[in-house]
Formats: C-alpha cells, sequence, structure tokens
C-alpha cells in the first residue's frame, strides 16, 4: 500500500475504526463463503453518485462521442465513521435485522489489496468529500479527474452532496485495469492473513434477546472469532430514585 491508495485519508489513520450496517443474512453469507462483496454504483441510489460513470462522454476527432471507458469497471463497499445512529439502523435494516460491523481502515484496506496482484493500480480507501451541487458540477465540467486513470475514476466516487454530510463516509474502491465488467456484483475471496477483517459484530436492538442468542450462535458455529453483543441504543436506563 501506498499514499495513493489511501485518498483523503492520512497513512497514519490506518487504524481508526470504521462500521459498516447491513442484514444479518449478508454476513453469514460473507462468512461462510469467505468473501467480501462490492456493489457497482449503479445499484446505488443516489443520482449525483459515479456521474462520471453514468454522463461523462469522451469526444472523438470525427466528432462522435463515446462513454467513459471505466464506467462499468469499478465497484465500492461502503463503510462509516459513525458509530450508530438510529437512522442507520432503520435505513440498512427496516425489519430490525439488523448488523453492525466494527474494522478499521487498514484492515479493510489490506483485505482487498492481499487478494489483488495490481492492487497498486485497482484498490483504494478513501473518505468521502460533501461539496455542494455547484461545486461538484465544477469539477466535472473542467474534467479534472479524467486524465488521471484508475485513481482519477475512483475520486469522482468520494465526491456527495452537502446534504449527506452526516453518513460520513469511508469507501472501499476497486477498480479492474483489465476492462473487465463483472455485472452488478465483484467478490473477492479473504485470504487467512486477513480473516480478521470484522474486529466486532453488533447485533440489531430492536432484535429479541432469543433471537440475538440464537444469531450468536450461528456466527460462533461458523467461525466467526470476534466480539459479538447487541446494540444498547434502545434499552432503557435504570434509574432508581431515593425520595
Amino acid at each position: 500500500m501506498t499514499k495513493g491508495n489511501y485518498i483523503n485519508i492520512a497513512l497514519n489513520e490506518g487504524n481508526t475504526p470504521i462500521y459498516r450496517f447491513t442484514q444479518i443474512k449478508w454476513l453469514l453469507d460473507s462468512i461462510m463463503q469467505k468473501n467480501n462483496t462490492l456493489l457497482s454504483p449503479r445499484k446505488w441510489n443516489d443520482p449525483f453518485e459515479n456521474a462520471l460513470a453514468r454522463e461523462i462522454r469522451l469526444s472523438r476527432p470525427d466528432g462522435s462521442t463515446s462513454p467513459h471507458p471505466l464506467r462499468n469497471r469499478v465497484y465500492g463497499q461502503c463503510w462509516t465513521l459513525t458509530p450508530e445512529t438510529d437512522a442507520f439502523w432503520r435505513m440498512y435494516a427496516p425489519h430490525g435485522d439488523g448488523v453492525r460491523l466494527r474494522s478499521t481502515v487498514r484492515k479493510v484496506y489490506q483485505s482487498l489489496e492481499r487478494s489483488q496482484d495490481l492492487h497498486a493500480i485497482s484498490c483504494f480507501i478513501g473518505r468521502v468529500q460533501y461539496k455542494t451541487e455547484k461545486e461538484i458540477t465544477a469539477s466535472w465540467a473542467n474534467q479534472q479527474f479524467v486524465g488521471q486513470g484508475t485513481r482519477g475514476h475512483v475520486e469522482t466516487l468520494l465526491l456527495k452532496r452537502m446534504e449527506f454530510q452526516p453518513e460520513s463516509e469511508v469507501r472501499l474502491l476497486y477498480l479492474d485495469p483489465h476492462n473487465t465488467d463483472y455485472g452488478d456484483v465483484f467478490s473477492y475471496k479473504i485470504k487467512p492473513s486477513s480473516m480478521i477483517l470484522i474486529l466486532e459484530v453488533t447485533l440489531d436492538p430492536r432484535m429479541t434477546d432469543s433471537l440475538f442468542d440464537t444469531y450468536k450462535s450461528i456466527l460462533l458455529s461458523a467461525g466467526f472469532a470476534g466480539e459479538i453483543n447487541k446494540s444498547t441504543l434502545y434499552r432503557a436506563p435504570k434509574i432508581t430514585l431515593t425520595i
């Protein structure tokens, strides 16, 4: 890993905790398959996401245009610097079957880096920068990213509008340099040296204690070796009043 693979993140921030909210079924599948899965930005909801790949076309000398050559070759996974919010639980697990994963910037990046031979030009992790719509469109207009290869393209995925700032996102990004389109999903195997990718699993605060115990047993049986607990976000405080 070099400084160029960390974007908007200093090298000494490698131990910074980051969190990912998802559904328990996806975590169990990842553990059983020993892999990690990234999604194409085509699956992301915000219309401003991956605008370079979706909208910007390159001009040819004859006047014709073509899609950006990297448009279908980048994949990402979203993490956050924010430990917990009510909104995260309800957004990512509306049915109360959520899980929060805790790792670090370095562990998440290295899990991808160690799976790829050309990691120096294909694997990145970066902190999202939040800007006004005007600032973002101005960046696209001067095409500051177009000539910067794979790094320049993944940087377009680290710009979001100010309205999304509470998300405090950090993104793991992969761009295949061999012009390969994997469809909507790119998965990579987690090598044994990277298996301790997840340090802690926190289950949904809306989950019953009996269901929590069941999932904890399943996680342990599946080989998860990290800490397992349940969020106390909605736990009523125990207050004793002396009269």
